[in-house]
């Protein structure tokens, strides 16, 4: 769905905020509205939105995955974008979702057409051509890849085109396109490789000297939180959403 100027901005947008937003980081999907508020958007939160399906999909469990989605499709209907700030659920509404109604057409149909709305936020926001975000990150910045958004939806370049406007100085994460560790249940089946790709991760960033690690990803998130502190690094983790907000905006951790 292309949005070619900001004088083509959509009035509305329906926010599909994801699990582990809902469930770990509220404050992420405040600073996400905010965002999209800032660029005077009216956010649409339907209730009843829950799970994307992918950890069911991921574990083979396709005919979950879909009855979760198929229980959706009425609140995922009209014609306005659906922002997720998330590569993992975006990938699975973009790419997953019409795949999962092959003998149902009508099912399939809608499904097709929610899917094409899809969009994710760090996409959306150059889209529209929003520069001013009221956020400096003073320090350095570094950023990581998310699997998803990276592999998945084929993006790497506007999380750091968003960053550019806020980063006092955003320098490449080494081998930032390395997996964290997490992958859903992953770090649960495999949780010595897990912890040593988290390590290699995070040892990175301090290398580097970073002030700031910056994901796109709630997953990657909870994955990474967990080893800063456990290492008591130093390093402050920020989404996307939080990095662009700012200070003293919705959404900007505590203690930072």
């Amino acid at each position: 769905m292309a949005i070619e100027s900001p004088d083509n901005r959509p009035k509305r947008v329906l926010f599909f905020a994801t699990c582990l937003v809902d469930q770990f980081f509220p404050e992420v999907g405040e600073a996400t509205v905010h965002l999209l508020e800032k660029a005077d958007i009216e956010v649409i939160f339907p209730e009843g939105l829950t799970c994307c399906g992918l950890p069911h999909f991921n574990n083979g469990f396709r005919g979950e995955a879909r009855k979760t989605l198929e229980t959706q499709l009425h609140l995922l209907e009209g014609d306005i974008p659906i922002i997720a700030p998330s590569g993992s659920c975006g990938w699975m509404l973009k790419c997953v979702l019409p795949t999962l109604f092959p003998d149902d057409p009508w099912a399939r149909e809608k499904a097709a057409q929610i899917a094409g709305r899809v969009i994710e936020l760090s996409q959306f926001l150059c889209q529209i051509e929003m520069r001013e975000f009221g956020s400096t990150l003073p320090g350095k910045t570094v950023y990581h890849d998310s699997c998803h958004l990276l592999r998945g939806l084929g993006e790497n370049q506007t999380p750091r085109q968003c960053l550019d406007h806020v980063a006092e100085n955003r320098e490449e994460l080494p081998n930032s396109d390395r997996c964290c560790g997490f992958g859903g249940s992953f770090c649960v089946k495999f949780p010595e490789v897990s912890c040593a790709m988290l390590e290699d991760k995070i040892k990175s960033a301090e290398e580097v000297d970073a002030t700031w690690l910056v994901a796109a990803d709630a997953g990657c998130m909870l994955n990474i939180a967990g080893g800063l502190s456990r290492r008591k690094s130093k390093i402050k983790l920020l989404h996307i959403a939080q990095a662009l907000a700012g200070p003293h905006n919705p959404g900007w951790p505590e203690g930072y």
